[in-house]
């Protein structure tokens, strides 16, 4: 009984590495998150920004970081070749922390020599309390350390993912390295789809102080200005997603618009205290924000418009400076607050 027994455990546990064997082998053969191989720019797989990030930032060459939230996700890493004649990568993460941006850059600096950086300074997520920034970043493959690897090859969803990998690309379902993670192909743009996509809250008739946002803000700079503190030879150019005119009936109705404009001249005021932060303020751009044609929802908007964006960054067409910025903000003050909202769903 008892040989029986130690032949069973041994059974047991050889199985056991076998299949750990079997896991790691295969995730180390597919390699879905890019750890030991480059994408293939012709077609890849690609489902976690997260995770995927890591590997593009580790097996790219470039001079520049495109980084954002889902707000950066539709602007294609080679128009910026183009336009800053570089060498770009493009990380994005949905709904972003502060803090995993910042991981995502400091790993980029130990693969690269970054000169520039291109980062989608979102509002709705600078007014986003620290302590409800999302947990989401595998920090394990932010790292050039082999010893955790392991936390890699031995991982259920990576295990998962390289079948799902290996199912796709039999089938042809591939994006090539520059669609990675773009999304205006799958959706439609319209103004139909605009307002269809926008809760409009009832209006709270009060107004919030105009600090509201500030304290959150305000320490999620702290990690910004941390950037431009710790790499004063890198170029920083912060561009303000042109949010649609929905959003500011969004403020008008929840009391918010002026503690909104609060934050923003604040951020502004901060950013434009550095040398190496360059701000492009896409917001004030009246022909834009009130197409709704131009919108998913309230607030992401389509691919033709990154690109005419894009474009126009290096020619200084929206860019900021201490003796524009007030007069940038007020006017797009006066315009919201003055803005006859009701019309937008009038007929026609």
């Amino acid at each position: 009984m008892k040989q029986a027994g130690k032949r069973w455990c041994a059974g047991l546990l050889a199985a056991a590495a076998a299949l750990l064997a079997l896991c790691a082998g295969t995730v180390r053969l597919v390699d879905p998150f890019f750890h030991y191989h480059p994408p293939d720019p012709e077609g890849e797989v690609w489902f976690d920004q997260r995770a995927q990030g890591a590997g593009l930032l580790r097996s790219q060459s470039y001079e520049t970081v495109l980084m954002g939230s889902s707000l950066a996700a539709n602007y294609r890493p080679f128009w910026f070749d183009v336009f800053y004649e570089t060498s770009t990568v493009k990380v994005t993460f949905p709904n972003g922390g502060f803090r995993e941006f910042g991981t995502a850059l400091d790993y980029a600096y130990d693969c690269q020599d970054v000169k520039r950086v291109i980062f989608g300074l979102d509002p709705n997520l600078l007014a986003r309390s620290p302590e409800e920034e999302p947990e989401e970043l595998p920090e394990y493959l932010y790292d050039k350390n082999p010893w955790n690897d392991g936390q890699y090859l031995l991982n259920k969803d990576a295990a998962f993912r390289s079948v799902y990998t290996v199912l796709k690309k039999g089938r042809g379902q591939t994006q090539p390295l520059q669609d990675a993670f773009v999304w205006d192909g799958n959706v439609f743009f319209s103004r139909e789809l605009a307002l269809a996509g926008y809760e409009r809250p009832e209006p709270t008739g009060e107004t919030a102080a105009a600090a509201t946002f500030l304290e959150n803000s305000r320490a999620n700079l702290k990690e910004v200005t941390g950037w431009l503190e710790a790499h004063p030879d890198t170029d920083f150019i912060f561009f303000f997603s042109p949010y649609s005119i929905l959003f500011w009936d969004k403020m008008e109705r929840l009391g918010q618009t002026e503690a909104m404009f609060t934050m923003l001249e604040d951020t502004v005021q901060t950013l434009l205290a550095y040398d190496n932060a360059e701000l492009q303020f896409f917001m004030a751009d009246r022909e834009i924000m009130t197409n709704l044609d131009n919108y998913a929802d309230h607030i992401h908007i389509a691919g033709r418009v990154t690109y005419r964006l894009a474009q126009a960054m290096p020619t200084g067409q929206y860019r900021l400076s201490r003796e524009t910025y007030r007069e940038v903000l007020d006017g797009l003050r006066e315009f919201v607050i003055n803005y006859d909202y009701d019309s937008i769903w009038e007929p026609g």
